[in-house]
């Protein structure tokens, strides 16, 4: 695997760990800032890093697979946090 595109599925990684981590804070307004520069840079690397157009299919497809990575890590982050607070909040304290 060359280096760019080792170096791309980490971005992606990094990406997603980012939408999860907003989701478990529950941070709406930052996922959508997140997203927005996600799916804004995988454009940029579609258009000039492969020279597609940006309505090929294809590319049409990667946008879209891409905002379905993001929604689904921003989801699992949320849901982790809710299980983190109700198990936080279901705590038997010493004592009472």
């Amino acid at each position: 695997m060359s280096l760019t595109v080792t170096s791309l599925i980490a971005l992606l990684c990094v990406w997603m760990l980012a939408c999860a981590w907003t989701g478990y804070h529950k941070r709406f307004a930052r996922f959508a800032a997140l997203l927005l520069v996600g799916l804004g840079v995988n454009m940029l690397w579609i258009v000039a890093g492969l020279k597609a157009h940006p309505l090929d299919p294809n590319a049409l497809l990667a946008e879209v697979s891409l905002l379905l990575y993001g929604v689904f890590a921003f989801g699992m982050g949320w849901l982790v946090g809710r299980l983190v607070r109700q198990w936080q909040s279901s705590r038997v304290k010493n004592g009472v």
